[in-house]
Formats: structure tokens, C-alpha cells, sequence
């Protein structure tokens, strides 16, 4: 039989649970330096993590954002066929919409001219109903004072005690 072999380490890998015993691999007969990076190593805290995304945002080349209304910029020669394609669909979207748009207000303003025509035609209703209701006011006035004028007066013979 053979002898049970020890678990086998490979630099920089981390262990498989915490429960799982650390084993230092010598290099050269020494434990490696403290802060030593090793390739694959896991960060010990959050902030190596964020101190490394900044060196290596640092170290990229910054190059100017390229703008879409600028394609001869980036292509040489004429616009491609995709972006031929794009212009047309972006004109008939446009199209499309403002048709939808001078519609839709057209409609509108159709329907508030017919409204406003029905509002006018009710006010002129209006109008001639209360003038109408003032005339049958006084003429209802005068009818109740010639029926005061009358019981009032005692020139008349009383006809009431002949019948």
C-alpha cells in the first residue's frame, strides 16, 4: 500500500473551504515575501480590489468617445449600408410621426371649432330664453297690477251679492 499523500497546493490558488488547512509551497526553501502578488491570488480585502481597478484604469490609454454623426471619421469612404438603412428608418419614423402628430391636433382643433360653435349657438339660446323670461316677468307684473287697480277700486258696483 501505499503511503496517503499530502493535499497538493497550486501557487495561488485559494483553499476549498475555510475548514480545510492551509499549506505554505516553498519557493526555494522560504515562505514568500509579505505583499507578494501572486498570479490568480485572491484579494485579501475590498480595498485591494478597488487600489487594483484604479492602477489598471490608470495604466489604459484614454481615447476620445467617437460620435455617431461623425461615421467618415471612423470609416473610411462612404457610410455603410447599415447606417444607409438607419437614416432611411429614422426619415420614415419621422415621417410617420409627424403625419400622426398634424392629425391628431388637425382632429382636435376640428373638434373644438365644432364645439365652439355648439357653445355659441347654446348662448345665444341662452340669451333669447332669458330675454323671453324678462318679457313674461313684466307681463305678468302688469297683470297683477291691473288685478290690484281693480279689487281695489270701489267705484265699481259689487257684483258679488247680485249673483
Amino acid at each position: 500500500m501505499a503511503a496517503p499523500r499530502p493535499p497538493r497546493v497550486v501557487p495561488g490558488e485559494a483553499s476549498e473551504s475555510d475548514s480545510e488547512p492551509e499549506l505554505l509551497v516553498e519557493t526555494g526553501g522560504e515562505a514568500p515575501a509579505a505583499g507578494l502578488k501572486v498570479p490568480g491570488e485572491a484579494s485579501e480585502t475590498e480595498e485591494e480590489e478597488e487600489e487594483e481597478e484604479e492602477e489598471e484604469e490608470q495604466q489604459r490609454p484614454k481615447t476620445p468617445p467617437v460620435l455617431a454623426e461623425e461615421p467618415a471619421a471612423v470609416w473610411a469612404g462612404g457610410p455603410s449600408l447599415l447606417q444607409q438603412r438607419l437614416r432611411e428608418g429614422s426619415g420614415r419614423l419621422r415621417a410617420a410621426v409627424g403625419s400622426a402628430l398634424r392629425h391628431s391636433y388637425g382632429s382636435a382643433a376640428r373638434s373644438l371649432g365644432g364645439l365652439e360653435a355648439a357653445l355659441g349657438r347654446a348662448q345665444v339660446t341662452a340669451a333669447a330664453a332669458a330675454h323671453c323670461l324678462r318679457l313674461a316677468r313684466r307681463d305678468l307684473q302688469a297683470v297683477a297690477d291691473t288685478i290690484d287697480i281693480v279689487t281695489a277700486c270701489h267705484l265699481l258696483p259689487d257684483i258679488r251679492g247680485q249673483l
